[in-house]
């Protein structure tokens, strides 16, 4: 397929070639990039580098990113959060993001956790990221965040101001989630999505097309003494799930039907793939399965057991997941010893043709994931190009 991927032996080579030079070559057909590695970062990444000469496409004309920022604020919310860090070590974390964002040649970065008491103070974090990227790359980027329902922690985006204009943001914070039972009470979203439009001219003779980037960062597991249904907050997650996907459609029927326009989910779900609330953001399934004496139920781990005939074609599908190289990593975060897909990036399946790694090969897009520079988050980096 033309494409570039470490396995397990390569990734084993990389950090032993890593421990005696310092220096990681990944090889395209276009140069050998030099990744500076700090010392003792694993190697198990997906390049998924694709062989763009003999594409008709050309090139790809954006690659969106998305990241979970491991709670980067300044350095005094950082060790409110349990950080405890010198600003050194806030420092080597901002020089490892950045190193990430570089390696992948990321046009526009989604972030989670970020942090900040009030928007202005976390987009003064965004703004340091982007002034240490302007500083490597020579390139000059674009803040925006949004308001959240956590006091501190915020949804924000880093957009490349070559060839990107600004169309308009709208957060949805203040929605009123779907309940999984009326018994509960209703509940908004843990931070609030965040929707960015854009509009992106292509490289050589593309067209512009407009973009729709929905951020996202669901309820985590952590403190689920609290979650009455003993499952984690899978359940709100759920209920997070199926407001978004609603949202989403309701906004943009005409994306959906392929006008010609992208739309594009991320972040993180907090949640494994083949979680419910997985399922009911892709729409394979919809929340009222789960009501009363429905076609659904969980089991302990918030898996969907259901009946024959509950699922439906999905009006989402992941770029990760689904890709056949890119799943064959790992995941994209480990807990203790156990790796899940907890971070992801979604589009309709009318939006798929642009990111085929190759022009008209059904089912092998050119997505990834990126977990070198260990200092910049727990979670890896994820994205996908996109080629029109």
């Amino acid at each position: 397929m033309g494409k570039l991927f470490f396995t397990e032996r390569t990734a084993k080579a990389v950090r032993s070639a890593t421990r005696r030079f310092g220096i990681l070559f990944v090889v395209s057909l276009f140069a050998l990039v030099p990744l500076l590695v700090l010392g003792g970062a694993s190697a198990q990444v997906r390049t998924n580098l694709s062989n763009h000469i003999h594409d008709p496409r050309g090139e790809p004309d954006l690659t969106i990113c998305s990241q979970n920022l491991k709670n980067l604020g300044s350095l005094s919310d950082m060790n409110r959060r349990g950080e405890t860090m010198e600003e050194a070590d806030r420092s080597e974390k901002i020089t490892a993001l950045t190193k990430r964002f570089q390696a992948v040649d990321c046009d526009v970065i989604a972030v989670q956790e970020l942090l900040g008491s009030d928007e202005d103070k976390s987009k003064a974090v965004l703004n340091e990221i982007g002034k240490a990227l302007k500083y490597r790359t020579n390139l000059e980027y674009d803040s925006y965040v949004g308001p959240s329902n956590d006091k501190a922690a915020r949804l924000g985006f880093l957009v490349k101001k070559s060839r990107i204009e600004y169309d308009g943001l709208t957060s949805f914070v203040n929605v009123e989630l779907p309940k999984i039972s009326e018994e509960l009470d209703a509940r908004k979203f843990a931070r609030g999505p965040l929707e960015l439009r854009l509009r992106v001219t292509g490289k050589g003779d593309a067209v512009a097309r407009k973009f729709i980037i929905v951020n996202f960062h669901f309820k985590s597991r952590a403190f689920n003494s609290a979650d009455g249904s003993d499952l984690s907050w899978e359940t709100y997650r759920m209920e997070m799930a199926e407001a978004l996907r609603r949202i989403v459609t309701r906004r943009h029927p005409e994306t959906l039907k392929g006008d010609g326009s992208v739309l594009v989910l991320l972040g993180d779900r907090n949640s494994h793939f083949d979680s419910a609330s997985a399922k009911l953001l892709t729409g394979e399934l919809v929340l009222p399965r789960f009501q009363g004496e429905a076609a659904c139920r969980l089991n302990k781990r918030g898996i969907p057991l259901c009946q024959p005939g509950a699922a439906i074609p999905p009006a989402f599908v992941s770029v990760l997941t689904t890709d056949p190289q890119t799943f064959r990593t790992p995941g994209t975060y480990r807990y203790e010893d156990t790796f899940s897909w907890i971070d992801d990036i979604l589009v309709p399946v009318a939006n798929l043709p642009f990111l085929y790694a190759e022009a008209g090969v059904e089912g092998d897009y050119d997505s990834g994931t990126l977990n070198l520079y260990e200092e910049a988050s727990d979670h890896a980096l994820v994205y996908a190009r996109f080629n029109w």
